[in-house]
């Protein structure tokens, strides 16, 4: 399993009909296995997300996400661990746990699903799936 950063790719991105380049991806491991944390205290500092995951060995980074335009947490983040089993246990045991003033949800992240090439191959298998079943 490689967890150095993954420097060498542009991380081209898309969702809602908008492409847009991402260079923050970069500062993830690669081929680690991201987790969804929502419902984030508007409060919450990134190091008390950080501590709350950290029990789990393979934990590599946490994330909240910040509104550009006003600098305020947007209400969720991102935890990478670099072992599944790790993800799991996760998923299992922090989903709906309680982290500052609320209960979080924990998800497996969809990120990768929003990568510029992923999007492209969904497409081409919608239009395939559309001839196929046109009579």
């Amino acid at each position: 399993n490689d967890n150095t950063p993954n420097n060498n790719n542009p991380h081209a991105r898309s969702a809602a009909g908008t492409t847009w380049s991402d260079p923050t991806l970069a500062q993830w491991p690669a081929n680690d296995f991201r987790l969804f944390v929502g419902n984030l205290a508007k409060d919450l500092k990134q190091h008390q997300l950080e501590e709350h995951f950290s029990k789990y060995p393979s934990f590599a980074m946490a994330r909240i996400m910040y509104n550009k335009a006003d600098g305020k947490s947007r209400g969720y983040g991102f935890v990478s661990v670099l072992d599944p089993k790790d993800c799991a246990r996760a998923i299992r045991e922090m989903d709906q746990s309680w982290l500052g003033s609320r209960p979080i949800k924990v998800k497996l992240s969809e990120w990768k699903d929003r990568e510029l090439k992923e999007v492209r191959k969904k497409g081409k298998a919608d239009k395939r799936r559309k001839k196929k079943n046109h009579f």
